[in-house]
C-alpha cells in the first residue's frame, strides 16, 4: 500500500506519516521498485489502533512508547469504558443482514423522532463502527455499507429550500477530508433549529470556496477536520479561508483538527453537536429577524 493509500484509508495526513516515521520510528515503510514507500497490512491495521487511540485523546508520544500488545490492550480498556452498551447497535453494527439495514435505521429515525435518533443512535452507532473496524471485528465493506445507509437517509432529511431572506449555511469539505458524516449530522440539526442547511456532497478546492459561498448568499460556512487534519493544515485553511471570505460569513468548524484553534474573526468552533441550537439562536436566529425588520 502506498502512502496515499494508507493516509485515505486511516485518515491521517501524509505529513503526520513522515513525522511520526522520522520522531517515533514508526511505520517504518519498504520500497517499492522506484523507491516510493509501500506498508505492510500489518502497519495498516496498527496504525488503525494508533488512530482509534487518539481519537480517545491518546497522544503520539504516549502511545508510541507502548509496545503493541500493550495499545491493544489500552484501546480495549478506553472503548470498555466509553462505547455505547447497546444492544439493538451492536446487532445493527455487527450482525443485521445488508439488506435490512436501511429499514433498520429508518424504523428507528421514525420512532425516536430526527433530533433524539441522531444524538441517542446515529452519534452512538458511529462509535461502535469506528471501534469495531479500528479493532478489525467490522469490515471495512460493512462499516462503509452502513456508513452510507446513514448517509443517505441524512440527506433526504435535507430540504435544501434557501431565500435571500433567510440565514443560510454552507456545508462542505475541503480537498482531501474524506470524513463527511459528522458535518453531515450537523447540516441537519442546523435546519432542524431553523437554518437552511446547504450541502455539497463533493470536496472543494479551497481557493473555490469563498466565489461559491457568495454566489449562494450564505450567512455561514461549515467545515469539518478530522484526525486526518494536521492542526498546522487546520490553522492555514481556516486562515485562508477567512481572508478570502466576506468578513460578514461565520465559519463554523467541527472535528478533531480544530479544538485548539481560536483568534480568527467570525470563527465558531463546535466540538459537540448538542452546542447547535445555542449557535443557531445566537448567531443565525438573530440575523434573520433583523433581515426580516428590514
Amino acid at each position: 500500500m502506498t502512502i496515499q493509500q494508507l493516509s485515505h484509508e486511516i485518515g491521517i495526513s501524509i505529513d503526520t506519516l513522515r513525522i511520526w516515521e522520522r520522531r517515533y520510528g514508526f511505520p517504518v515503510p519498504g520500497r517499492d521498485t522506484r523507491g516510493h514507500r509501500s506498508y505492510t497490512l500489518e502497519q495498516v491495521e496498527e496504525l488503525r489502533i494508533v488512530k482509534s487511540l487518539q481519537n480517545f485523546g491518546q497522544r503520539p508520544g504516549k502511545i508510541f512508547s507502548l509496545l503493541p500488545a500493550q495499545r491493544r490492550e489500552l484501546l480495549k480498556k478506553l472503548s470498555s469504558q466509553s462505547l455505547p452498551n447497546d444492544t439493538e447497535l451492536c446487532r445493527l453494527a455487527y450482525e443485521l443482514r445488508p439488506d435490512r439495514i436501511a429499514l433498520e435505521l429508518d424504523k428507528q429515525r421514525q420512532r425516536m423522532g430526527l433530533v433524539d435518533f441522531i444524538h441517542q443512535y446515529a452519534v452512538p452507532l458511529l462509535q461502535i463502527l469506528d471501534h469495531g473496524w479500528a479493532s478489525g471485528q467490522i469490515s471495512i465493506a460493512r462499516e462503509h455499507l452502513i456508513s452510507d445507509q446513514l448517509e443517505n437517509l441524512l440527506r433526504s432529511e435535507l430540504t435544501g429550500h434557501t431565500t435571500r431572506e433567510c440565514s443560510s449555511i454552507l456545508f462542505l469539505t475541503l480537498s482531501g477530508e474524506r470524513h463527511k458524516l459528522g458535518l453531515l449530522l450537523a447540516a441537519v440539526l442546523f435546519e432542524k433549529a431553523g437554518v437552511p442547511a446547504i450541502w455539497l456532497s463533493e470536496e472543494l478546492p479551497l481557493s473555490e470556496v469563498p466565489a461559491l459561498a457568495a454566489d449562494l448568499g450564505v450567512n455561514g460556512l461549515a467545515l469539518s477536520f478530522s484526525g486526518h487534519y494536521s492542526l498546522r493544515q487546520a490553522k492555514q485553511d481556516l486562515s485562508s479561508l477567512r481572508k478570502g471570505l466576506d468578513p460578514a460569513i461565520k465559519i463554523i468548524a467541527g472535528g478533531h483538527a480544530v479544538q485548539q484553534i481560536y483568534g480568527l474573526p467570525n470563527l465558531l468552533i463546535c466540538t459537540d453537536l448538542r452546542q447547535i441550537p445555542q449557535i443557531t439562536k445566537r448567531h443565525f436566529l438573530s440575523v434573520q429577524k433583523r433581515k426580516v425588520r428590514k
